[in-house]
């Protein structure tokens, strides 16, 4: 009798299936498979709705629940029924059946009972949910051995929400997953929401063999897919696109990947496709939390105040004491590098939530990126208390530990974190550098800072990628988040030759960007007029044309300008993320050259008054963002025609060739091309130097100073090249650079360190400043008291006759 019903029941499934569109040859293999032993009819109907819902059939799903509803057990459906009410955002009917699911014992009332909990807690009703989840210990200390999979999934949902307040539960979660896998090792909710649990605590490796293993057991599940794919971009790999796709082909109407989508969009600044995912979100879902906290986060920074608030108003109804819609638009804000709205979005949050951990690390995050380091300090160290599992800032406050090895000095336009042992010989050239930036900016784009921005260098690349994302591994060398800089010392050796003076300039010119626009302006125009600027600083500075660059430029692997920020965010080969930096600077070529330089400022000026880049376009340059990909892709191929770049290396051989047959004036022509090419070269740089110097005739001096002054940005720490670079400038009577090679020197702790201070005080004496050599010849003799030149230029300073010892 049992078995008829069964047989009876799988038939019907199938015809539902293939009438919601599952596929006939699946509906077919699905009616003719064997019961399982031991199965009703009513777990097989229950089977039939998850399905339904799996593939996004929400109407048909809850129409068979519905039938099975007055029947006898009609209490086993009520949870399934609840749930799939819950995915269309159906609040008070969902609850409802769960209420009547715990009230008439079903055999999964846990599984009900705990999704009431997460009702009231996400509506805020702290007090009632924690004991709702109290109940959950009670449960699992009395009862585990006798505990379903499901139960012990159940479980696990209260102990991570417990966690909240007491951290050790998440430890408890754990446990309670393991056991649910282990009582069944095909549950895959239990290892996906177990990925879940490991992404979020920063987990990556376990999280991926969860999700992993749940995808070899259901291929195609939708939430497993989209965990894994959170926990891709987590980890800051690729590839999250595919999977989003994979589960919105098995369901369109799945929200989580939907609202992945949307937030995945937002940060590569596409808008109107995030608007267009969240929309479809919404529509199956107008109650989703996250759904509405992306939504309104892009009403945000598009601009749209009244869609912005409509929103906010419509989270708060239906969640009026939660804190995660706050948070989750505090971390949408500050991805897109909104960053004094992320913070004050997360001190909203706890304001609302004093459990809102997220918010707490995200508040003090944002503080800390505007600079704000004790504010910033003591918010971190609250929200580690609250959850000691966050990576991100355990690592932040470990880097805020060793802040005690740095210096702080300033200048008229920055002030300066350096640490200690390269502080005074870094600013020496640091803040000039800053100084002559900051003018030329202010005056190229009509916005200046309120005050100085801080600067901070990073003696290992590790500290410095902590200091930009939390964690280590960034590629990055330098960051800007506005008024704070901070990019890697030259002694960051993990961080490869590179050249600082150039990151320091193009750092920089992002404050300037970011300040004019109100932090609206694309990354990709950003970056590329920081490149932009970089070339017209020093000829050689920022990235220039490559081999490579033009192979990938004729094979079409360049990114359209209408998609340039997939080629910062999103590249689709390790490459494209350099060639993009290029390439928008080349953007900004075309305008200058098309528009003039005047077209730039003003499309930064559209870009603050919330225009996007289409309107931007159109706007100030004309045209539409389709007709700009074939104009710019035809230019760049015109301008790039014939063009055959040679390596570096290849340069220096040659140059060495050359200077071998006695052809000095080709092999310095040859150098000076190297140089230009490549400005991290420290070889190129130093071979030209010294043919310049090898020269006759006093004219090159100023060319082999030039080179010198060039190597600085890549290696400041030669002494050598410091004490060739003050008789260089001894000999071309400039004292102002004689006296900073002097500084160079004693900063750099020479091994006569009395001759050092001594070389110094005589340049400050003869640039007529009488007070610092004093100091100066004062230190030597600190060093040698009988160091007999120092005394008498200590006795003609005392004496004030004037003249030189």
């Amino acid at each position: 009798m049992n078995a008829r019903r069964g047989i009876r029941c799988a038939v019907a499934l199938a015809m539902v299936l293939a009438a919601a569109g599952i596929g006939r040859a699946q509906a077919q293999a699905q009616a003719q498979a064997p019961v399982p032993p031991g199965r009703s009819p009513m777990s097989l109907a229950i089977d039939s709705v998850r399905t339904l819902a799996d593939v996004g059939q929400y109407d048909d799903a809850e129409q068979v629940a519905r039938r099975y509803l007055p029947g006898p057990g009609g209490q086993e459906m009520l949870t399934t029924l609840g749930d799939v009410l819950l995915a269309r955002g159906r609040l008070a009917p969902a609850e409802s059946l769960f209420m009547r699911a715990v009230a008439g014992r079903a055999t999964d009332s846990l599984t009900a009972a705990v999704r009431l909990a997460e009702l009231h807690w996400n509506r805020g009703d702290r007090e009632l949910a924690t004991r709702e989840f109290d109940r959950f210990t009670d449960i699992y200390n009395r009862s585990a051995a006798t505990l379903t999979s499901q139960q012990f999934v159940a479980v696990a949902i209260a102990c991570k929400y417990l966690g909240a307040a007491d951290p050790q539960r998440f430890k408890d979660a754990l446990k309670a997953y393991d056991r649910a896998v282990v009582a069944d090792r095909r549950n895959v909710d239990a290892r996906t929401a177990l990925g879940e649990l490991f992404t979020s605590k920063y987990n990556g490796a376990d999280a991926q063999a969860m999700f992993a293993t749940a995808l070899s057991l259901r291929p195609n599940d939708p939430r497993a897919l989209v965990g894994e794919a959170r926990r891709l971009s987590a980890d800051g790999q690729p590839g999250a696109d595919s999977l989003i796709a994979r589960a919105l082909e098995r369901n369109p109407s799945y929200v989580p990947a939907l609202v992945l989508r949307a937030r995945e969009a937002l940060d590569v600044e596409r808008f109107d496709d995030a608007q267009r995912a969240i929309d479809r979100a919404l529509a199956v879902n107008p109650a989703s939390a996250e759904a509405l906290a992306v939504a309104a986060a892009i009403k945000y920074v598009v601009g749209d105040q009244r869609g912005f608030e409509t929103l906010r108003d419509r989270a708060r109804a239906l969640y009026p004491h939660s804190g995660e819609f706050l948070a989750t638009m505090a971390d949408a804000a500050g991805r897109i590098r909104r960053y004094d709205a992320a913070a004050d979005f997360a001190r909203q949050a706890v304001a609302i939530d004093s459990l809102q951990w997220r918010a707490r690390g995200l508040l003090g995050m944002n503080l800390l990126r505007r600079g704000r380091i004790a504010e910033a300090r003591a918010m971190l160290d609250t929200s580690f208390k609250g959850d000691p599992y966050d990576v991100w800032i355990k690592n932040t406050l470990d880097l805020l530990d060793t802040f005690v090895n740095y210096d702080s000095t300033s200048t008229a336009h920055a002030t300066f974190m350096i640490e200690k042992t390269e502080s005074a010989l870094l600013t020496l050239y640091l803040g000039g550098l800053i100084d002559d930036a900051w003018q030329q900016f202010a005056a190229r784009y009509g916005w200046t800072p309120s005050g100085p921005v801080r600067i901070e260098v990073y003696r290992s690349q590790a500290d410095f990628s902590v200091r930009t994302i939390g964690l280590t591994g960034i590629g990055a060398l330098g960051v800007s988040f506005g008024p704070v800089l901070a990019f890697d010392s030259p002694a960051a050796k993990d961080a490869g030759p590179f050249n600082w003076g150039s990151t320091a300039w193009h750092e920089l010119a992002h404050t300037f960007t970011l300040g004019a626009t109100d932090h609206r302006i694309p990354r990709w125009f950003s970056e590329g007029l920081s490149v932009w600027e970089e070339h017209r600083a020093r000829r050689g500075w920022g990235f220039g044309v490559t081999p490579d660059f033009l192979a990938a430029l004729k094979d079409g692997k360049l990114v359209p300008v209408s998609r340039m920020n997939d080629g910062f965010m999103r590249p689709a080969y390790p490459e494209q993320v350099i060639f993009s930096y290029y390439q928008a600077s080349l953007i900004c070529d075309w305008i200058v050259a098309a528009k003039g330089e005047q077209a730039l400022v003003a499309m930064l000026r559209e870009y603050k008054a919330g225009r996007t880049t289409a309107e931007v376009f159109t706007r100030v340059l004309g045209t539409d963002l389709a007709a700009f990909d074939v104009t710019f892709d035809a230019w760049m191929k015109n301008r790039f025609k014939g063009a055959e770049p040679v390596s570096t290396d290849a340069l220096l051989i040659k140059a060495r060739t050359v200077l071998a047959a006695g052809q000095a004036s080709e092999a310095i022509a040859t150098l000076w091309t190297a140089v230009y090419q490549d400005a991290t070269s420290l070889p190129a740089h130093m071979a030209l130097a010294n043919a310049l110097e090898a020269a006759t005739g006093s004219s090159r001096l100023t060319e082999v100073a030039d080179a010198l002054e060039r190597s600085i940005y890549i290696e400041p720490f030669d002494i050598a090249v410091h004490q060739r670079l003050a008789v260089l400038y001894s000999t071309l009577g400039n004292r102002a650079k004689l006296i900073r090679e002097r500084r160079a020197i004693v900063a750099l702790n020479p091994v006569d360190q009395a001759d050092a201070w001594y070389q110094l005080a005589m340049a400050q004496f003869a640039a007529g400043d009488a007070a610092g050599a004093r100091v100066s010849v004062i230190r030597s003799l600190e060093v040698a008291p009988n160091f007999a030149k120092a005394q008498d230029l200590l006795l003609t300073l005392v004496d004030g006759n004037g003249r030189q010892p």
